[in-house]
């Protein structure tokens, strides 16, 4: 039964689409934003399919906020608990990902229009500036539509609205939810039965400096306790700093953790790695970044760890002939071995870590000599940031 108290029916008919646009205004064969969301809602799963993808990939197109967001915004938040948002659709991100329920992808897109507006003052303008404060001013809104989504019987569901409330309650001025939120994760932490979900809610813990002493001690799950050890409160604890080695050191954990999730993004390169180099014995760290850097998992060469483990290897820089220690020697010929050989990939990105260490390897793999490395407009977690060229015609994503 849909419970919310403001009906969708009713916020398409009193908004004056005229005046709102998204990323292909002017394109007739492109649906207006009022055909999208009414079609969220469609007897037809495909349909709805169609529609999810049009969600994300004309109404926030590259995490951009049009004219339309704010609206799309208050109509999704009002849906959630609709009986149609529970029709199961494959994500839009990831053909090849099993379906899940349309709900779990329409928080999954209240996290990304939220995350824009509230990045928007730090990595540049993601719309106009009325079109960010209507967001960011439909917060509360959104809150209590996500939190409601914690009781969801789906994981999926479950584990993508935690990405919604943890993310819209970094705003100050819902920080107050957060204690009686807590109390909520900690119940998924420690019982639930799917592993996504249970690290979801510890990351949320962590990141909100709450308690996950009991996590980071107790837990069978290596990827648990090492998400635990994120929290600041446990920045000198061994067993912390210990698990986070051991998943370093642990390819199918690590390969794992470099999934997208909700709000946080891919926590092996972006999180886990970094507080790593930040706490462990150098010698300790070097033996676990010689077998992760064997068979690195896709994407370990993102994110910014690059540069810190530079600093905290070579301090002084580059250290003359003969006068490296064993650790500097040791992490040399492994970027020379596993990062720099000839079937390495070319650096094309300045965000590339290894683009810290070409200069102290003795045989890198050199790009072209024209080829500048490029800087993505990346957030944090590594998703595209601010305003986009639209799309082009016949480029919208679709059902498969």
């Amino acid at each position: 039964m849909h419970t919310s108290a403001v009906l969708p029916e009713d916020i398409l008919a009193r908004t004056d689409w005229t005046a709102l646009e998204h990323a292909c205004a002017g394109m007739t064969d492109v649906p207006k934003t009022p055909q999208i969301l009414a079609s969220l809602l469609s007897d037809d799963a495909r349909v709805q399919a169609d529609a999810l993808g049009d969600l994300f990939g004309v109404v926030h197109h590259q995490d951009t906020i049009y004219s339309a967001t704010p609206a799309a915004v208050e109509f999704v938040a009002a849906v959630l608990d609709h009986p149609r948002t529970g029709t199961l659709v494959r994500p839009v991100f990831g053909s090849s990902a099993p379906a899940q329920p349309l709900r779990a992808s329409l928080l999954d897109w209240l996290t990304s229009v939220m995350t824009a507006a509230a990045e928007s003052d730090r990595w540049g303008p993601s719309g106009g500036e009325a079109e960010v404060a209507a967001c960011r001013a439909a917060r509360p809104r959104a809150y209590r539509a996500a939190s409601a989504q914690l009781a969801d019987p789906d994981p999926t569901v479950v584990s993508a609205a935690i990405g919604t409330v943890a993310c819209l309650l970094d705003a100050p001025d819902l920080q107050h939810h957060r204690p009686q939120v807590a109390i909520r994760l900690h119940g998924h932490a420690l019982s639930a039965s799917d592993r996504r979900t249970r690290i979801m809610a510890v990351l949320t813990l962590s990141a909100w400096g709450f308690d996950t002493l009991r996590m980071l001690r107790e837990d069978s799950d290596l990827v648990v306790r090492a998400a635990a050890a994120l929290s600041p409160a446990h920045a000198t604890d061994p067993k912390g700093t210990r698990a986070l080695l051991d998943l370093v050191a642990s390819p199918a954990d690590a390969a794992w953790c470099q999934q997208v999730f909700p709000y946080f993004g891919r926590i092996f390169p972006f999180k886990l790695l970094p507080a790593v180099i930040a706490r462990a014995d150098l010698d300790e760290l070097v033996t676990a970044l010689a077998v992760m850097l064997a068979d690195p998992p896709n994407g370990t060469c993102a994110g910014g760890w690059g540069p810190q483990l530079r600093a905290r290897v070579f301090p002084d820089g580059k250290p003359a002939e003969g006068m490296a220690t064993a650790a500097q020697r040791t992490l040399q010929d492994l970027f020379s071995e596993q990062c720099f050989g000839p079937t390495a990939r070319p650096i094309i990105f300045a965000t590339d870590v290894r683009a810290a260490f070409s200069d102290l390897v003795p045989h890198r793999h050199e790009r072209a000599a024209d080829q500048e490395p490029r800087v993505p407009h990346l957030s944090r977690a590594g998703r595209r940031v601010g305003p986009a060229a639209p799309p082009a015609p016949g480029s919208r994503i679709r059902a498969s």
